[in-house]
């Protein structure tokens, strides 16, 4: 079973509003850029997410996240491979 990664937002007024980090594992990496964020709608469903893309960890990340605010990472294979010795 793949580790879940957890993403932590800023909650302003409005909530859960922008990422700061993402924990996995116990290891936390900070959000070091938000690149662009973006309302959608699913074609599909018609429900609306969040797309994030961030820079983490020297990499670039899109943190979906829908409306009930479940969150996907792509590609979240970096963050989720044992670390290097």
């Amino acid at each position: 079973m793949a580790e879940k990664i957890i993403v932590r937002f800023y909650s302003g007024y409005k909530g859960d509003e922008t990422p700061r980090s993402l924990l996995v594992g116990g290891q936390e990496y900070a959000v070091e850029k938000v690149l662009s964020r973006k309302r959608c709608i699913e074609k599909d469903s018609g429900r609306p997410y969040e797309l994030f893309v961030c820079q983490v960890a020297g990499k670039t990340v899109k943190i979906r996240r829908d409306e009930t605010g479940e969150c996907e990472i792509s590609p979240a294979g970096d963050f989720l491979a044992p670390p290097k010795k």
